[in-house]
């Protein structure tokens, strides 16, 4: 939950990312059963940098299409509903951070390690048989979006937080809670009902961090374990593991554990495995995501 000493202080930033008016009208006509082709194409063809952002992306290699597409309308037939709103949201979130200009954070260098959290969500969900892979892509590039709103917007208080992680051996998340009274994925997930992303998306950025111990923590005396039981949440917090394990996550340094969602469970189970055995599926999964990232290099324009 949102301390409301947070929450006012967000509700009072003019400049806070906000979903612009086309985006909104595509994310609605996205989720509109009736709604054709042709007629999605006309809205997103509102938007000259989307439509020429769509094309682009469609084109890469990402998507690895063998036919060249030249219209918006062939590429929502090709790619289907669902990909036009992973490549609608990442430009969203790419307009932020294109107006950010922190003096206390390495922007570029936080783009990257969200990129690749996407890129692995995207390729973890179609191994893990979760039916929409492109949610999975928007919900592990924003997982850690209350990361830089505090850089950008409490940067009093994310300089006191990173004093803290250096002078301790405070987690990053425990030092924000400690400052804050709220942390990264509190304001993430209030960024995300904000721009009415889909439930799971919401759930996946405020308990990807969430182990058993903290969601009863956050939660006593209502706990809804239906809501931390979330495949989508384990997919973006395996992620965010993966980038930590092979080397993307540059933008912080702890000296403690990071805690991830079910950590005690799952997470240690992991490590005591043949990850290291470079004949292990394991380590053929870490290459895979390695090259699923540098694909994903066309939403990477800086």
């Amino acid at each position: 939950m949102l301390e409301p000493r947070i929450q006012k202080r967000l509700e009072s930033i003019r400049d806070l990312p906000t979903m612009p008016i086309v985006i909104s009208e595509v994310l609605s006509a996205i989720d509109n059963p009736n709604m054709s082709a042709s007629n999605l194409a006309q809205i997103v063809e509102k938007d000259q940098a989307l439509t020429a952002r769509v094309l682009r992306i469609a084109n890469s290699p990402y998507y690895g299409f063998s036919k060249r597409i030249s219209t918006i309308d062939l590429a929502i037939v090709i790619m289907g509903f669902n990909t036009l709103k992973e490549i609608v949201l990442s430009l969203v979130i790419r307009r932020f951070f294109s107006k950010l200009l922190s003096k206390v954070f390495n922007t570029k260098s936080f783009w990257y390690y969200g990129l690749f959290c996407a890129s692995s969500s995207r390729l973890l969900a179609r191994k893990l048989g979760y039916k929409i892979a492109g949610e999975a892509f928007v919900a592990g590039l924003m997982h850690d979006l209350g990361v830089l709103v505090i850089a950008e917007y409490f940067t009093s208080d994310y300089k006191k937080i990173k004093q803290l992680v250096d002078q301790t051996n405070e987690s990053w998340i425990n030092a924000e809670y400690t400052v804050l009274g709220s942390d990264h994925t509190d304001i993430g997930s209030w960024i995300a009902e904000r721009w009415n992303l889909p439930s799971q998306i919401i759930t996946s950025i405020r308990n990807h961090h969430t182990n058993f111990k903290r969601f009863k923590l956050k939660n006593s005396p209502n706990v809804n374990f239906e809501e931390i039981d979330e495949p989508l949440t384990a997919i973006v917090s395996l992620s965010e593991w993966f980038a930590s394990m092979l080397g993307y996550k540059e933008w912080i340094e702890e000296k403690s554990e990071i805690e991830y969602y079910l950590s005690e469970e799952l997470f240690p189970h992991l490590s005591e495995h043949e990850f290291l055995d470079p004949d292990s599926a394991f380590a053929s999964l870490k290459q895979e995501l390695i090259e699923d990232y540098n694909k994903a290099g066309i939403y990477s324009e800086f």
